[in-house]
């Protein structure tokens, strides 16, 4: 696989703004002269897997979300499945379209299941249901209580990260709204919720609050946290606050930015990453400014069938012995599963964990195990091995 340096530095790219920025993120890693060998493993089969996720590390269960609309819970070894959730009927699926992403969050002791989908016209609902101290959900054919509804422009960049972040509030990835090119470049435009990753406290009733410390409170939206990305499929949390985010690329780059917790909010707070004024670190349309862009940690060009990132997960010691605080993500085109090694400015690591997997939907972890989802429904255990 093409490995690629970042000049991060000082890059000053005409017509585009601001020089981007980089601040590196907190993370507890092993050398990259350490060797391991990676397998991986067909746990079991859902119709479109797009999504795996852990509610407690005490549970022998996690979860699966198919893009069709449903929601399987299974045991850790994928032998026993059952379906706690189908709002296919309340959903539209298709191309991007679909049930795209679940968080869990504990509230007073209370389990809540936060749902991003895309509902039968088309547009962007995150709502909320309560979920049973067995996993099963409160209302299994009702995709629960609207938290939000974001009008959808187009069928595709409906972004579809929702998580959880350490500080319990709900951050949700929301692409440009589609087409190509950030048509009406929404992107910067902060009098629009596309383009931009937010952060809300939801209601299990519906509906919100603006947490404290979320950065535009005098902006049209104070839900919004980031803004600049195109489509960022996937998010995750790193233990220390950092937010990775594998941002979808146009026609020539995909990136990974990382975005470090400042040590009173996590990562992500006003940062700026850039779109539509960058693809990546290259200077993209010339007419939009991007104050003070972020320069992603990561980026890689569309050879080799490369043609679109599907993030995220970060290794630990138990999901991946010798790769903690590495990134792992896959390309949807490409197939394959690669992992990277950043100090922030620089790529000290990079290898290919895994190919021939056919389209990459998402690389996801739990406490002690890493997965890949693949669109012809495998769901594929990563097995790493210390020589």
């Amino acid at each position: 696989m093409k490995k690629t340096a970042l000049a991060i530095g000082a890059l000053l790219l005409a017509g585009c703004g601001s020089s981007p920025t980089t601040t590196a993120p907190t993370t507890t890693t092993q050398a990259v002269n350490t060797t391991v060998g990676y397998s991986t493993t067909v746990i079991g089969n859902i119709e479109s897997p797009i999504d795996l996720v852990e509610r407690m590390s005490s549970d022998s269960w996690f979860y699966v979300v198919s893009q069709a609309g449903t929601v399987q819970q299974w045991s850790r070894d994928g032998k026993t499945k059952r379906t706690v959730l189908d709002v296919s009927s309340s959903t539209s699926f298709g191309g991007e379209r679909g049930l795209l992403g679940l968080a869990l969050r504990n509230v007073d002791n209370e389990w809540q299941a936060i749902l991003n989908r895309t509902n039968r016209d088309g547009h962007t609902e995150i709502t909320i249901t309560p979920v049973n101290d067995d996993g099963s959900f409160a209302s299994p054919t009702s995709p629960g209580n609207v938290v939000i509804r974001i009008e959808q422009p187009y069928q595709n960049h409906n972004g579809g990260a929702v998580l959880v972040g350490p500080d319990n509030m709900v951050y949700i990835g929301m692409g440009d709204g589609g087409s190509a090119n950030d048509p009406e470049r929404r992107a910067q435009d902060m009098s629009s919720l596309l383009g931009k990753i937010l952060r809300i406290n939801p209601s299990v009733t519906g509906g919100y609050s603006i947490p404290s410390g979320n950065p535009f409170t005098s902006s049209p939206h104070p839900e919004i946290w980031s803004l600049g990305v195109r489509n960022p499929w996937r998010m995750t949390f790193d233990p220390h606050g950092t937010l990775w985010v594998a941002d979808v690329g146009q026609n020539e780059w995909e990136e990974v930015t990382a975005l470090p917790s400042d040590n009173n909010y996590p990562g992500g707070r006003g940062a700026n990453l850039g779109w539509s004024a960058f693809e990546g670190t290259h200077a993209f349309n010339s007419d939009v400014t991007a104050t003070n862009p972020i320069v992603p940690v990561f980026e890689y060009d569309h050879s080799k069938g490369r043609c679109s990132i599907s993030g995220a997960a970060v290794g630990n010691n138990t999901t991946t012995p010798g790769r903690a605080g590495w990134f792992y993500f896959g390309d949807y085109c490409a197939g394959t599963v690669s992992a990277i090694l950043t100090d922030g400015s620089t790529t000290i690591g990079e290898e290919l964990v895994a190919e021939d997997l056919g389209n990459v939907m998402a690389v996801r972890a739990t406490h002690n195990t890493m997965y890949i989802l693949t669109a012809d429904g495998k769901v594929r255990e990563i097995v790493v091995s210390r020589s």
